[in-house]
């Protein structure tokens, strides 16, 4: 995993050079690149989903049951190491699609019958992906700051690394 990915050179170590690939540690993907890590996660939470369609489509299920499944599996599944998520308006987007089209799917709502984000929202009492994922950064920050100042997190909050950032307007995170 490269901390500067500008840095195209090979990676030697002992004398002989390492592969350079991305994997899996403790259910995240290890790449340098956050979108990778989503993707996975879009697509676990999206498997979770369609394993539990079953639950979805049974008329003696109720409403409330259905969402707490909904939460406890396919939320916490997708959530899954959000607190050091590099967040854009892009990955914010497409999580936040994600979630509304599961909960229309849950409340058997299809395209003809329009109704808003903030109804839907309203109708589930849930908030979106971005706000849950914001309050879980602002409930890890706290954490890491409660920790002693020569903890290795709590440096690492305060770290700047070397070098420059790239020209032209930075993403907006």
């Amino acid at each position: 995993m490269r901390a500067n990915a500008r840095v195209q050179g090979s990676i030697k170590l002992n004398g002989k050079e390492i592969e350079e690939d991305s994997f899996t540690y403790l259910g995240s993907k290890m790449s340098g690149d956050a979108e990778v890590e989503i993707r996975a996660r879009l697509a676990k939470a999206s498997q979770a989903f369609a394993s539990l369609r079953s639950t979805w489509k049974a008329k003696n299920i109720s409403q409330i049951i259905k969402l707490r499944i909904f939460k406890s599996n396919v939320i916490s599944t997708l959530l899954y190491g959000s607190e050091s998520w590099k967040m854009t308006k892009t990955i914010s987007n497409k999580l936040d699609i994600f979630h509304n089209r599961c909960l229309r799917r849950l409340l058997n709502i299809f395209w003809p019958n329009n109704i808003t984000n903030e109804e839907l929202h309203r109708r589930t009492e849930t908030e979106s992906i971005t706000t849950q994922i914001q309050q879980r950064c602002w409930r890890w920050i706290g954490h890491v700051l409660r920790q002693q100042t020569a903890d290795l997190s709590r440096v690492a909050l305060r770290w700047t690394p070397d070098g420059r950032r790239k020209r032209g307007r930075p993403k907006e995170t």
